[in-house]
């Protein structure tokens, strides 16, 4: 082996940074909000399903069970009903099979809300009582 294929073999090789998501800093926020103001008896949780994945990566989690549609933040109330928030980029439209799990919630009465708007978001989550009402944004 040559010295520079030596080398080679302790050296990182930078790969350049993928973008952060399109909605990465509303979701930040939302979540920052959620942090601090959330009320006694809510639970909350964002499970990451849209970020980049290795096809192997994929598989693994369909396989595990991961379905697509889900929203960004789901909210369980002190009573234990949930409550969904889905964050889109500016202008960003519902994928097929989110607009389907948006159905599915209105058709059942689940409180199910989609906002590009970090204002928006925090005035829903005071409206089911998730957040403290005289947070202000």
């Amino acid at each position: 082996m040559r010295p520079a294929e030596q080398l080679s073999l302790f050296t990182r090789r930078k790969t350049p940074k993928r973008p952060p998501a399109p909605e990465f800093h509303l979701q930040c926020m939302v979540a920052d909000v959620l942090r601090r103001w959330l009320m006694p008896g809510w639970r909350w949780t964002h499970i990451p399903l849209g970020e980049h994945r290795t096809k192997a990566t994929a598989a693994k989690l369909k396989r595990m069970g991961v379905n697509p549609g889900w929203p960004d933040i789901i909210l369980l109330s002190p009573l234990g009903l949930p409550h969904f928030l889905e964050l889109k980029r500016r202008g960003g439209d519902l994928t097929d099979q989110q607009d389907e799990f948006k159905q599915w919630c209105r058709d059942r009465k689940v409180p199910h809300f989609v906002t590009d708007s970090f204002d928006a978001a925090v005035a829903q989550l005071k409206t089911w009582g998730a957040v403290r009402a005289a947070i202000s944004t």
